[in-house]
């Protein structure tokens, strides 16, 4: 870039629309990516002002199946230039070409391309440009998306200006039929049909047809119903295509059965667990490190998905599980049961599929947004410290979201990853405090600050570091937001039912429109969704029997035997 931060080392890829260059950052002396959009586009007002509009929130794109943008800027002539990562592989087109991947790899290939459009998807960016070129494959074999440096919000739909709304972007071989009328017809259904088309081209090495050949035709491996999911795709009208790519990643899981997955990796999942097979179906596992170990179960004749989370060795978290797998309420994730046998402690919960909380906080979320999801949160936990439980270590990764971004809060009382890693500073929680509701509230205080300013707080001597972004808030939100911050807990509010009572009052003054919770029943002490301190507008919740729901919906479990395990699964859909 024009301020010499960066070194261009030589071309490592070139295109229609931008020239990419291995790099050095002179800074941190490491190797990059850059980058350099073609003079024809840079001398496009459009593609500049989007350029300009959207570079700050690619930059916040973070997944482990997307390259990820470090830097922007321009160069000495105004050429727009993405810094990303550098990661040695290959391009999938290469991958096809050689044509060495036994089937299962392919797959596993396209699940890794799937969670990454998905999670891009969820936080409203269309890619408009998938193809193989665009996906790299390293050395370890994850697959990562590249190119999100023209991508456009979805939810963006009034283009500006009459030209912006005219441009066409994509690759002709992989476009949607209404890509070709320009960007303000192109959604993620866009992308979905682009994704078919290099699902088609991985597993069957060649382009779809006109007419399409079936893939059962071209690949003995693919099954009917695989089949009919990339017909799907490959739809010229984008309403008969699926409704997101989460959908077409899990029902290619729900095909392959976990035959995508490593024997190591199966071999882990069925620790503890191995009597459960006949009935249940290993279908993905979704987090595999130190800390512990998260996988997708399937129940093969309802076809519901549950998540089994486990961890080798002592751990915290048991009592808590035990008391919320026999109550229920909207904003808590459910948990079916729990086992905790030789040293291996599991929980068994719902699988919720909108991600975290934490993957949309990219930006600072606007209020209309923000106060209903609030409330939700406060909701959950409240019911949770009405009934005695403590959660400990809430922070946005943990705050799970349905698919229409109900909150499910997850992990009450489980380890603090922090406390293993030393190296890194926990937002949400003051140092060297037991945990209890004041620290509790002290987390919703941070997640709150994080999800209304776009980043976690920073505290020096003097307390709270103020950021612009936050002192352009509403001043009594501010107030509120300091003292639940506050060092001292006696300086917090005493209770979420008071911070609750707090934002009620703003979103009376601002006349905002709070949704009602949704319709999923609470069961349990403080169930019925009302604060003793105020009455929030929302949906009667009628309580039911606790005992009788204990019964019929799950099974606590004392010890850690296949049989109980197998019970308390069964138990969650008969």
């Amino acid at each position: 870039m024009a301020d010499g931060r960066y070194k261009y080392l030589e071309v490592i890829g070139e295109g229609g629309m931008a020239t990419v260059y291995r790099g050095v950052q002179n800074s941190l002396n490491r190797q990059v990516a850059i980058k350099v959009l073609s003079a024809d586009l840079s001398d496009n007002p459009s593609i500049i002002k989007r350029f300009k509009r959207e570079s700050l929130i690619i930059a916040g794109l973070n997944h482990p199946n997307i390259i990820h943008v470090i830097d922007k800027g321009t160069t000495s002539s105004g050429r727009p230039v993405f810094v990303m990562e550098y990661v040695e592989g290959q391009t999938l087109s290469d991958v096809i070409y050689q044509n060495a991947l036994t089937f299962n790899r392919k797959i596993d290939l396209l699940i890794q391309v799937c969670k990454g459009l998905a999670y891009a998807h969820k936080l409203g960016v269309i890619h408009r440009d998938i193809k193989p070129a665009n996906i790299l494959v390293d050395h370890e074999g994850n697959a990562r998306l590249l190119d999100f440096g023209i991508a456009s919000f979805f939810k963006d739909k009034q283009a500006s200006d009459e030209n912006e709304t005219k441009l066409v972007m994509g690759t002709e071989a992989y476009m949607a039929p209404e890509q070709h009328q320009g960007i303000s017809e192109t959604s993620e259904l866009s992308d979905i049909y682009s994704l078919g088309v290099v699902i088609y081209e991985l597993l069957s090495g060649q382009l779809p047809s006109t007419p399409i050949k079936p893939l059962t035709a071209l690949v003995t491996d693919v099954t009917e119903e695989l089949n009919a999911l990339v017909m799907q795709c490959l739809s010229m009208h984008r309403e008969d295509r699926p409704a997101s790519v989460e959908d077409v990643k899990n029902i290619i899981l729900r095909v392959m059965q976990g035959q995508h997955l490593g024997q190591a990796q199966q071999d882990r999942a069925g620790e503890g667990l191995a009597a459960i097979k006949k009935r249940f179906g290993l279908l993905d596992v979704i987090r595999d490190d130190r800390h512990g170990a998260v996988y997708l179960y399937e129940e093969k004749s309802s076809n519901n998905l549950l998540v089994i989370k486990k961890k080798v060795g002592k751990s915290s978290g048991l009592k808590e599980a035990k008391i919320l797998s026999q109550l229920k309420h909207p904003n808590i994730a459910n948990i079916h049961g729990t086992s905790n046998k030789e040293h291996v402690f599991i929980i068994v919960m719902e699988y919720v599929a909108g991600g975290s909380l934490q993957d949309r906080l990219i930006e600072p979320m606007p209020m209309a947004t923000f106060l209903p999801l609030a409330n939700q949160i406060c909701d959950g936990l409240t019911f949770a410290h009405r009934n005695r439980v403590i959660h400990g270590n809430l922070r946005p990764s943990n705050i799970l979201l349905t698919s229409d971004l109900q909150p499910r809060l997850s992990d009450f009382g489980l380890d603090e990853h922090y406390r293993i890693e030393a190296d890194k500073k926990n937002w949400y929680r003051p140092e060297g405090k037991e945990s209890n509701e004041l620290t509790d509230i002290f987390a919703l205080g941070a997640i709150f600050f994080h999800a209304l300013t776009g980043a976690p707080p920073e505290f020096k001597t003097g307390g709270l570091v103020r950021t612009a972004i936050f002192e352009a808030l509403d001043g009594e939100l501010q107030a509120l937001l300091l003292r639940m911050l506050e060092k001292d807990p006696l300086q917090r509010p005493q209770s979420v039912e008071a911070v609750q009572s707090e934002l009620y009052l703003l979103v009376q003054d601002q006349k905002t429109v709070i949704k009602p919770a949704n319709k999923r029943k609470g069961v349990g002490k403080g169930s019925d969704n009302h604060s003793r301190t105020h009455a929030w507008p929302r949906l009667t919740v009628i309580l039911a029997t606790i005992a009788a729901l204990s019964v019929s919906l799950n099974v606590i479990l004392l010890t850690g035997s296949d049989e109980m395990v197998i019970a308390m699964i069964a138990s969650i859909f008969n």
